[in-house]
C-alpha cells in the first residue's frame, strides 16, 4: 500500500432544555484544550535557504526565505508524548498568483504535499495543514521542494497540535415528535454566510413541520473576574459529537484564534427519549489556581412567522419566561431554570436601547453583565434570557441547567415546566442514558479488540436514530442525507436512507429499519420507481438528478432482509403491493437486446445520458433475487420464477466481456468491472470504486477469479492514504470542480470515500482476509472526525481529516456498521438466489479420479448457495457451489461443500442426488424428494449415488412415488475427491428425454446425509437450465 505517489495533484408537544445549577467534580466529558507546540522555521535545519524580517506578521525571530529551488528543504526536530493522529500545520505567506506545494516527509517517509495557495501579498500569512499519525517520541519533519514547477514561499513556523476536526451540525430527536438541530459558528471551513455561534438552529415539531421555531438558542459569556467578554460568539470554535449515552457533547474551543484564560466550556445536551424534553448542560471547568467568576447569558430566540406581535411573560412560580406565538398560528415556547436566576427578561429584540425596560438582553449582558428583570414584553420580535452568575474555584468545575420548552397551549406549557422542575438536570442526563442502553440492548454489538472501534459503531448508530424523523405514521421514518444543511439542505436521498435502514436492520434496530421501508413505500411512484431525492420536513420531491433507480433495488434487497430479520409476515403483506411494482418495473425494463435493466444517472448522478451502471444493475439484480424469495414467501411460484429469471439475465450481463455484442461490463483485457455501458453501446471503462458493492450484495462472488482480479486492479491502481479509496481516478469532486459542496475542501483531487472502503473491507471479511477488513476498519476510526462522528462522503487525504460540509453522512456510518457486522460474523448482507438461471455450452472429459477434472471447469459458470443453511450442522453436506454445463451428449455437473473434505468411511454417511424435470413436460412427475422433502418443483427423474454404493442410479416416477428405473453404465458414476470436497456428476441427455438445444428445465442438486440409521436431505441447490447450443450465448454465474 501507499501513502500518496503522485507530487502534485491534478486540477402535546414539548421541547425542553433544562439548565440548573449543581457542582460535579467528576466529569466523564467536558470542554477541552487541544495543547500545540510551535517550532520556528528559522530554527530548523535549514538546506539552501535563508532567514529574513522583511515582511511583518511572523512570529519569533524571522521566517524561512529564498525557499525556491529544487533541493531546499528544513528540517523540524519535533517531539510528541503520546501516539495519535496530529495535525502538522504550516504558516507561510505566497505571493506568486498560484498554489505552490511542498513535500512533507516524517523520518524520511513521504507523507503527503502541502498546498500553499497565494496570500495576497508578501505581508500575508495563512495556514496549510498534513495529516498523519505519530508515535510518542522525537521526529524529524521536513518540508522540501522537490517539483521545479512549484514557486516560492515564504516560511514561518510549523505548529505540530493533535488532530481535532469536528462536524459542524447534528441533529436531534426525542424519538417521539420532535427534531432540533445544533450548528457551529460555521459550516465548512470555507463557509462566511453565519454570523451566529455555536447554537441550537432548529427547533422543530410534528404540529408543522416545516416550520422552524426559534431563531437560535445560543449561550454568551463573560469573564468577570478577568473583566474580558466572550459574547460574538460567531468567534467561536467549537467541537461536537454524540456519545453512546445518547449526549451530544459541544465544546467551546478557540475564541478569536485564542484559548479562553484557565477556563474550558461546553454545553451539552440530551434529548430524552419520549418525555418531550430535552436537557442542556454547561460546564465551566476552571484550570487556573485562584476563583474565577463567570456570567452565563442564556437566550432563546424564537422565529415569529407572521407579522403579528407576539408576548413574553416572566412567571415567578416557575421560574419560567413563556412565549406566547398564538397569534402566528405557532406554539408555546419557554425558557425556564431550576433555581432563581441571577438576572432574566422578556424582551423586544429589536430594542437595543440599554436604557429601555425592554432592551434585547444581549445588548446589556454586553454592556454591564446584567439583565432588566423586566417581566412581559409584546412585539413582533420577542427574545427571552436568563443571566446566571457562577464563581469557580481553582482546579474544579461547575454544572449549569436551564431549560426550554414548545407547548401546544398556556396550560400545556405550564405543566412542561413543572415537569422540568420535578427532578434535576443531572437526573435527565441519567434518564437518556437509560433510555439508549436500553435501546442498546439485546441488539448486535460486534466484540472488538480495540473498544475505539466499537465507540465508533454504537457513537454513530445515536447519530444516525437522532437524524430519523420520529413519528408512527408512513410519512415520517426517514432520514437527511448529512446532518449539515449548508450545500444538500434538507435533503432525504432515496437509496442512501435504503441503505442506512438495511445497516440498521443488520443491527437489530428492526423498528427504525421497518418505518423506513414503510416510508419508502409509501413515496412510490405509479411505475413502481421512486424519485432520486425528497424533502425532510414535508416529504414532496426535491426534484434533484433522475432517474436514479437504485434505491429501487435496495427496496426490494431491504424489504427481504427485513423479513428475513423479523419473520414479520404483516410487514411483508402490507407492503407486497409495492414490491411487485417496484420488481415489475425492473422487469419490464430490461433492454431486450443487452439484458441490463433500465438505464439511470447511477450513485454519482454524473453525465447528461441515462447509463447501465454497474452499481444500479448490482442493485437491480439482487434486488429481483430478493423479489423472487419475497413472491415465494406470498406463495406466488410463478412470478418468483419471473423475478429469478429476470435477475439472471441482468447478471448475465453484467458478467458479459465488454468486447462482446451485446456488450457486458467485464473488462476482460484489464481484468475489472467497467464503470458503465453507454446507452449507445459504447463502454465506459473507468475504474469506479462504487463497482466494489458487486461483492458487497453478493451479485459476483467473493472466491470467484473475476472478484479478486477486480478488488487487486481497483487498490493496485486507486488506492491512497494507505487504505483510502477515491471515487475513480482524477476525481474533482470537493476539489476544484463547480459542484464541490464547498469549494476546494480536499486540497487536491481523488479524496477518500470511506463508504467505497468498506464495500472494499465487506469484500475482505467474506473473502477470508479478517486482518486487513479489520485493518480498514481501524483507517476509517482514524479519519472520523472529533469524537468519532463519520465524515461526509469523503476525507481529504492530504488532512487525513473529514470534508465537514457533508458531514456527519448516516449512509458512511452505515457502512461502517455493516463492514463491523460482517467482520465479527454477526451479519450476511448478501442476497443469495432461490434459483439460478444458467445454460453453459462446454464439455468435461470426465475421467476415473474426480481431482483430475477439476481444472475443466475453472470457465464453466458455478453458482453460489449460503453456507449454514442446511437441515443438519454438517458442512460436509453443506454446498457452498455448483458447476453446471451441458455438450451435445451430457449435462455436467460439479458440487463443492463448504467443509473442502468429504468423509473417507465405506458406511452410509451421505449421498447425491440431482432431480430433473422432464424437458418435454410429458412423463409422470412428484414434487418431493425421495425421503419426502418439498422439491418446489414437478420433477421426473432422479439420478443418484450414495457414498457407499458401487453403481450409478436413476430413478423415474411411478405413481407419485420414486422407483428405480436403471443403473446407468454409459457414462462414470458420480465421484467425488474426498481431500477437496468435490462431487461430480454427469447426467445423459438420452435419459432425460434428449431434450433439444434451447429446452429449459428444472434441476435440484440435492445432499442428504445417514443421521441416526435414516437417510435426510440436507442441502439443495435450485437451477433453472437451458440446455445451450454451440452458437448460443451462455447464461453466467462466476467463474473459478
Amino acid at each position: 500500500m501507499r501513502k500518496f505517489i503522485s507530487k502534485k495533484a491534478v486540477s402535546a408537544f414539548a421541547f425542553i432544555f433544562t439548565f440548573s445549577l449543581f457542582f460535579n467534580s467528576d466529569l466523564k466529558i467536558s470542554a477541552q484544550t487541544y495543547p500545540q507546540t510551535t517550532y520556528e522555521a528559522e530554527s530548523a535545519s535549514l538546506h539552501n535557504v535563508s532567514t529574513n524580517t522583511n515582511h511583518p506578521g511572523y512570529s519569533g525571530s524571522g521566517f524561512i526565505d529564498g525557499f525556491t529551488d529544487v533541493g531546499d528543504y528544513a528540517d523540524f526536530s519535533i517531539s510528541v508524548d503520546k501516539t495519535q493522529d496530529y495535525t502538522l500545520r504550516l504558516k507561510y505567506s505566497n505571493h506568486t498568483d498560484s498554489t505552490n506545494v511542498r513535500e512533507i516527509y516524517v523520518d524520511g517517509k513521504f507523507i503527503s504535499n502541502a498546498y500553499c495557495s497565494d496570500t495576497g501579498s508578501w505581508d500575508s500569512w495563512k495556514t496549510t495543514d498534513v495529516g498523519t499519525n505519530l508515535a510518542s517520541g522525537t521526529h524529524t519533519v521536513r518540508v522540501a521542494l522537490n517539483n521545479s514547477k512549484d514557486g516560492a514561499i515564504n516560511l514561518d513556523n510549523l505548529v505540530v497540535t493533535p488532530k481535532n476536526v469536528s462536524v459542524r451540525s447534528l441533529y436531534m430527536s426525542n424519538w417521539k415528535d420532535m427534531m432540533a438541530i445544533w450548528k457551529a459558528s460555521n459550516l465548512s471551513d470555507n463557509d462566511a454566510t453565519s454570523t451566529k455561534g455555536p447554537r441550537l438552529s432548529e427547533l422543530r415539531y410534528s404540529g408543522n413541520w416545516n416550520v422552524n421555531q426559534i431563531q437560535d438558542y445560543t449561550g454568551f459569556f463573560r469573564d468577570e473576574t478577568n473583566n474580558k467578554k466572550y459574547d460574538q460568539t460567531h468567534n467561536f470554535d467549537s467541537e461536537a459529537y454524540y456519545d453512546e449515552n445518547g449526549v451530544l457533547h459541544n465544546n467551546f474551543l478557540k475564541y478569536n484564534g485564542s484559548d479562553l484564560h484557565n477556563m474550558e466550556i461546553s454545553k451539552d445536551y440530551a434529548a430524552v427519549p419520549n418525555q418531550n424534553f430535552v436537557v442542556a448542560r454547561y460546564t465551566l471547568k476552571n484550570t487556573g489556581t485562584s476563583s474565577i467568576t463567570y456570567s452565563i447569558l442564556d437566550m432563546l430566540h424564537p422565529n415569529n412567522t407572521s407579522s403579528n406581535n407576539v408576548s413574553a411573560n416572566y412567571d415567578s412560580s416557575r421560574n419560567a419566561l413563556i412565549v406566547n406565538m398564538s397569534s402566528s398560528g405557532q406554539p408555546y415556547l419557554a425558557l425556564g431554570a431550576f433555581t432563581a436566576p441571577t438576572y432574566y427578561q422578556a424582551a423586544n429584540d429589536e430594542d437595543s436601547s440599554t436604557s429601555s425596560q425592554t432592551c434585547s438582553p444581549w445588548y446589556t449582558f454586553d454592556g454591564s453583565g446584567s439583565l432588566k428583570n423586566n417581566s412581559s414584553a409584546s412585539a413582533k420580535d420577542i427574545s427571552v434570557a436568563f443571566d446566571q452568575k457562577v464563581t469557580v474555584e481553582a482546579g474544579s468545575s461547575k454544572n449549569v441547567y436551564f431549560y426550554v420548552a414548545l407547548g401546544t397551549s398556556l396550560s400545556n406549557i405550564q405543566s412542561i415546566c413543572d415537569t422540568a422542575k420535578a427532578q434535576s438536570g443531572d437526573s435527565w442526563f441519567d434518564n437518556t442514558s437509560s433510555s439508549y442502553s436500553s435501546w442498546f440492548d439485546g441488539k448486535n454489538i460486534p466484540n472488538f479488540n480495540d473498544a475505539d472501534l466499537t465507540s465508533v459503531y454504537k457513537r454513530n448508530l445515536v447519530m444516525i436514530k437522532n437524524t430519523i424523523r420520529p413519528g408512527s405514521t408512513t410519512d415520517d421514518g426517514a432520514m437527511p442525507a448529512t446532518t449539515n444543511s449548508l450545500n444538500y439542505s434538507y435533503k432525504i436521498w432515496s437509496r442512501d436512507s435504503a441503505v442506512t435502514a438495511l445497516s440498521l436492520d443488520a443491527a437489530g434496530f428492526t423498528a427504525e429499519g421497518e418505518r423506513y421501508w414503510k416510508w419508502l413505500a409509501a413515496r412510490q411512484n405509479v411505475d413502481g420507481s421512486f424519485h432520486t431525492c425528497f424533502w425532510l420536513w414535508d416529504n414532496t420531491n426535491a426534484k434533484f438528478v433522475e432517474p436514479e433507480n437504485d434505491a429501487i433495488g435496495f427496496f426490494l434487497i431491504g424489504a427481504y432482509k427485513h423479513y428475513k430479520a423479523t419473520g414479520n409476515k404483516t410487514f411483508l403483506d402490507g407492503i407486497y403491493k409495492e414490491i411487485k411494482n417496484s420488481a415489475n418495473y425492473i422487469m419490464n425494463n430490461i433492454d431486450q437486446t443487452t439484458g441490463f435493466g433500465p438505464a439511470d444517472k447511477s450513485i454519482w448522478e454524473e453525465g447528461d445520458n441515462d447509463e447501465y451502471y454497474a452499481y444500479t444493475q448490482a442493485s437491480y439484480a439482487m434486488g429481483l433475487k430478493s423479489a423472487a424469495l419475497i413472491a415465494s414467501i406470498e406463495g406466488n411460484s410463478t412470478l418468483a420464477d419471473s423475478y429469478n429469471g429476470a435477475g439472471s439475465t441482468i447478471m448475465t450481463a453484467i458478467n458479459r466481456d465488454d468486447t462482446a455484442s451485446p456488450k457486458g461490463l467485464w473488462n476482460a483485457a484489464n481484468g475489472y468491472y467497467d464503470r458503465c455501458v453507454n446507452k449507445d453501446g459504447t463502454v465506459n471503462t473507468l475504474e469506479d470504486t462504487s463497482t466494489n458493492i458487486l461483492f458487497a450484495l453478493g451479485d459476483i462472488d467473493v472466491n470467484s477469479s473475476r472478484a479478486a482480479s477486480h478488488i487487486n486492479k481497483i487498490e493496485k491502481d486507486l488506492n491512497v492514504d494507505t487504505y483510502g479509496l477515491p471515487r475513480y481516478p482524477n476525481d474533482t469532486f470537493y476539489y476544484t470542480s463547480q459542484w464541490s459542496p464547498s469549494g476546494n475542501e480536499a486540497l487536491e483531487a481523488s479524496p477518500s470515500w470511506p463508504q467505497m472502503v468498506m464495500w472494499d473491507s465487506i469484500y475482505q471479511t467474506y473473502k477470508g482476509n479478517g486482518s486487513k477488513a479489520y485493518d480498514m476498519l481501524e483507517w476509517f476510526k482514524h479519519r472520523t472526525a472529533t469524537g468519532f462522528m463519520v465524515t461526509g462522503e469523503a476525507v481529504s487525504n492530504v488532512t487525513e481529516a473529514p470534508l465537514v460540509s457533508t458531514a456527519a453522512e448516516p449512509v458512511t456510518a452505515a457502512s461502517f456498521i455493516l463492514a463491523s457486522l460482517a467482520y465479527s460474523n454477526n451479519y450476511d448482507m448478501r442476497v443469495y438466489s432461490s434459483e439460478y438461471n444458467a445454460g453453459c455450452s462446454k464439455g468435461v472429459k470426465v475421467t476415473n479420479g474426480a481431482n483430475a477434472d477439476w481444472n475443466q471447469y475453472k470457465y464453466i459458470p458455478y453458482y453460489v448457495d449460503p453456507s449454514n443453511d442446511g437441515v443438519a450442522d454438517d458442512a460436509q453436506t453443506d454446498i457452498r457451489k455448483v458447476y453446471v454445463s451441458n455438450d451435445d451428449t451430457n449435462i455436467y455437473i460439479r458440487i463443492n461443500n463448504a467443509a473442502g473434505t468429504l468423509p473417507t468411511t465405506s458406511s452410509d454417511s451421505f449421498q447425491v442426488s440431482a432431480y430433473v424435470e422432464d424437458f418435454a413436460k410429458t412423463a409422470a412427475t412428484t414434487t418431493a424428494t425421495q425421503y419426502g422433502t418439498d422439491l418446489g418443483r414437478n420433477m421426473a427423474y432422479m439420478f443418484t449415488r450414495k457414498n457407499a454404493d458401487t453403481g450409478y442410479s436413476k430413478y423415474s416416477v411411478d405413481n407419485g412415488s420414486w422407483k428405480l428405473n436403471k443403473n446407468i453404465t454409459s457414462v462414470i458414476a458420480p465421484q467425488w475427491d474426498t481431500a477437496s470436497g468435490g462431487i461430480e456428476i454427469v447426467i445423459p441427455r438420452s435419459e432425460i428425454g434428449s431434450p433439444k438445444d434451447d429446452s429449459w428445465g428444472h434441476i435440484t442438486i440435492d445432499l442428504s446425509k445417514y443421521i441416526n440409521g435414516s437417510w435426510k436431505d440436507q442441502d439443495m441447490v435450485r437451477l433453472n437450465y437451458r440446455i445451450t447450443g454451440n452458437s448460443e450465448s451462455w447464461l453466467y454465474g462466476d467463474f473459478e
